[in-house]
């Protein structure tokens, strides 16, 4: 997505990882999970956990921003775009850009989220992927955010423009935005829209935080 602030472009889908920097603890979570039906990916970014995501499910659907998925970039070793590379390797899987989300009403039994919260600048970008990850998960199912709480490299972003979480920073690349989402921040967002923690754990710098929809 790309987010205008205060007359700067804030192109958030440079901030996506290769898999070869995949987090461990990350990976190592979701290798436990164990014959999952279907998983939404919200934020897939450069299909970081996709070979993990395809080994527990199969059907995995990865959703981000329409740039993201069609633009032509290095994707898991190959210059492709996300939504080709999908399509080549993953059967029964699919892309759905963020901006169309709301045409799509399948129901999904896990729904992670990782490391994309702190790269949104915009409160109703925030809102909204809630939103939508609480119309899209199954009454049983459960949804996975992980985000970092605090970061070593913090500190050279506190030179630019605070911003929400966090900061706007002009570097080589243009304006990005960093933000840190702490506990109180990511219970407080999921509360707003009807979900209950199941439990929460630190990994590191990182914040794991399990949610389930309310039962009414």
């Amino acid at each position: 997505m790309r987010y205008y602030i205060e007359g700067n472009e804030v192109r958030a889908e440079n901030t996506a990882k290769p898999y070869t920097q995949k987090s461990s603890a990350v990976n190592d979570y979701l290798k436990i999970i164990v014959d999952d039906p279907s998983v939404l990916d919200f934020g897939c970014g450069k299909l970081r956990y996709s070979d993990t995501l395809v080994k527990i499910s199969s059907r995995v659907t990865f959703v981000d921003s329409e740039v993201q998925l069609n633009r032509t970039q290095a994707v898991r070793g190959e210059l492709t775009s996300v939504k080709k590379y999908v399509e080549d390797n993953y059967d029964g899987c699919c892309s759905i850009a963020y901006e169309n989300l709301a045409k799509h009403d399948e129901k999904y039994k896990l729904i992670i989220c990782t490391n994309v919260l702190s790269a949104i600048p915009c409160k109703n970008t925030l809102d909204d992927i809630v939103v939508h990850m609480h119309r899209l998960l199954m009454q049983n199912g459960r949804v996975i955010i992980v985000n970092q709480y605090r970061s070593s490299y913090f500190k050279k972003y506190e030179s630019g423009v605070k911003w929400l979480y966090g900061y706007l920073h002009r570097g080589l690349r243009g304006v990005t935005y960093y933000g840190v989402v702490d506990k109180i921040q990511v219970e407080a967002l999921l509360g707003k829209y009807n979900f209950v923690k199941i439990r929460s754990w630190y990994v590191g710098e990182s914040l794991f935080t399990e949610a389930r929809v309310a039962l009414v």
